[in-house]
Order: C-alpha cells, then structure tokens, then sequence
C-alpha cells in the first residue's frame, strides 16, 4: 500500500459553563501530503498532536472569551442596580429636603 495522504480530525464537546443545555463543540480537519520516504504513521501522528492542540486552544480561548463576557454582564447589572439605587436615594433625599427645608441646609459641606 501506497500512502500519499494523511487526513486527521480532531473535536471537542463541552459544556457551556454558564447555560444550561448548551454545548460548544471545536473541531479541526488537518491534512498532509507526504514526502518521498516520510513514515506515514509518524506523520499522522504528528499531524494528529498538531491538529489537537489547535482545538484545545480554541476551547481554552472560547472558555476565556465567555467567562469574561459572563463577568461583564455582571458588573453591568451590578451597575444598573447601583444607578437605580442611588436615583431612589437621591429622590428620597430631595423629598426630605423640600418637606423639611431647615435640613436642605445641611448638605454634608458638599455645597449642593
């Protein structure tokens, strides 16, 4: 037998860390023409070693990708959050201040 040509596959399933039911699936095809006298299980494996450590990468740089993604989406609802919370407080303090003006002097040395 003749072997001109090495084509290897190489794939990952995993779970997406943050959602339920989903699953992010990287894969990668690799092919290779041999050379004049090139071992040809040597070179599938090889070609195999390569074409796993792309997709691992891949997976690791999408975990990466998605967990910063998740802690953005956090800090911006944290932050809505805090936006609505002082809007309440602030209102709340304005009220105070028009139903009681003697206090409206008292600003905390702010100069409001």
């Amino acid at each position: 037998m003749n072997i001109n040509r090495i084509v290897v596959t190489a794939g990952r399933t995993f779970n997406h860390p943050h959602e339920q039911y989903s699953n992010l699936r990287p894969s990668v095809v690799l092919e290779a023409t041999l050379i004049e006298g090139e071992d040809p299980v040597a070179a599938a494996r090889e070609l195999q070693r390569k074409a796993e450590g792309i997709v691992e990468d891949h997976k690791q740089s999408l975990l990466r990708s998605i967990e910063e993604l998740h802690a953005m989406t956090q800090l911006q609802e944290e932050v809505r959050g805090l936006e609505q919370t002082l809007g309440r407080a602030q209102d709340r303090l304005k009220g105070i201040r028009q139903e009681h003006p003697q206090l409206a002097l008292n600003d905390g040395g702010k100069g409001e």
